[in-house]
């Protein structure tokens, strides 16, 4: 379930220290259209995930400064990831069908230790922590909007797992709503709080949904969001 952002709206979850391994999975998904021109890679990744509906979760310090090429044309998702990656030497690791991360070759090679498999479980599973607690939030706040726009998020989480600060990093297109997203999510408890690994802030992609009703739907019977006030 940490890994199914794409489905419940945070389309990429980018945790500034964390890297998994995983055996990529065999290319046999059915060929679709790319039309990604030459860009940053966060930007570049961002539209890769709106086509093939997967997941990433990747270091932020891994794509910073990093661009990709253009990617043009009618591809299997694992073919259209490795040419996109062409100009980088980052390597892919799928974490399931619907996911995957970038690591730096040496990362690749490397067997963790113990306590860092650890570290990246509990990173990995609080992921799903986020993502639960802001589609559930998003949508009993926001129900007429919720997946119909595209915008970064920077959240701060303290240890009792209320958000501390909340920066957007681009406009959902109504500058009232984002005045009132940011002052709104400031106090927003987390269904649990974050492992004392967590480097912050976490950043989060919301992107447009295809159905955002039927994912609203799908959580209207949780427990309501809570604040501290």
């Amino acid at each position: 379930m940490a890994w199914r952002m794409a489905r419940a709206g945070l389309l990429g979850l980018f945790l500034p220290a964390l890297a998994v391994r995983a055996e990529a999975l065999p290319d046999t998904a059915a060929s679709m259209q790319f039309d990604i021109p030459a860009q940053a890679l966060d930007a570049a990744l961002t539209a890769y995930t709106q086509t093939t509906g997967l997941a990433v979760l990747v270091a932020s310090g891994l794509t910073a400064g990093r661009r990709a090429v253009a990617l043009r044309g009618r591809y299997a998702p694992r073919e259209a990831l490795r040419r996109l990656l062409a100009a980088t030497p980052l390597e892919v690791r799928y974490t399931s069908d619907t996911a995957f991360t970038l690591v730096a070759p040496e990362t690749a090679t490397s067997a963790p230790s113990k306590a860092r498999t650890r570290a990246q479980a509990l990173l990995m599973a609080y992921a799903g922590t986020v993502q639960a607690t802001l589609t559930r939030t998003l949508c009993h706040w926001q129900a007429d909007a919720f997946g119909r726009y595209h915008t970064g998020l920077e959240l701060w989480i303290d240890r009792s797992g209320m958000v501390d600060r909340a920066r957007l990093l681009g406009s959902t297109g109504d500058a009232v709503r984002d005045a009132d997203m940011e002052r709104r999510l400031h106090g927003l408890v987390m269904d649990a709080p974050p492992p004392a690994e967590l480097a912050q802030p976490l950043t989060l992609l919301l992107t447009r949904q295809s159905d955002p009703a039927a994912v609203c739907r799908a959580v209207q019977r949780t427990a309501l969001p809570r604040w501290q006030p």
